[in-house]
């Protein structure tokens, strides 16, 4: 059985920045679509927001040459008018972080919300848990 899981944006940047903190967990996760054990969800603006931030650490061709390989793993998914209002309309300090949540919120499919910014998802609406990486995969191994 796959797990359905909405990738956030410091996900993605941490498999193309490769950043040594965070690398081993944000890799098994893309390694859970690679084994068949998840499917892997995302938006329009999180690829965007990976591409502007990480083509600033890293060469633009090299970022773009990443997140063009990961554009595979993902079923790309989008917010509508009634997403945005509902994200003006919560809690949330970050708007975009709003948008990202209820977009994968709307989607019956998504089991997790993963993300390493789990303190900026506090407000959030209980019915899709935000987990980091490494909490997703402790709760695999215990399952």
């Amino acid at each position: 059985m796959s797990n359905n899981l909405f990738i956030d944006t410091d996900i993605i940047l941490d498999v193309v920045l490769v950043r040594e903190e965070f690398i081993e967990n944000s890799r098994a996760i893309f390694k859970q679509f690679e084994n068949e054990e998840a499917v892997l969800f995302t938006s329009p603006s999180i690829i965007i927001n990976a591409q502007y931030t990480g083509q600033r650490l890293i060469s633009k061709e090299k970022c773009r040459r990443t997140i063009k390989y990961l554009l595979d793993y993902f079923i790309i998914i989008e917010a509508d008018i009634s997403i945005i209002k509902k994200a003006y309309e919560s809690k949330f300090d970050d708007i975009e972080d709003a948008v990202q949540y209820y977009t994968a919120a709307k989607d019956d499919r998504i089991e997790y919300f993963i993300t390493r910014n789990i303190k900026d998802f506090k407000t959030a609406e209980n019915h899709l848990p935000v987990i980091t990486p490494l909490q997703f995969l402790k709760s695999i191994k215990s399952n």
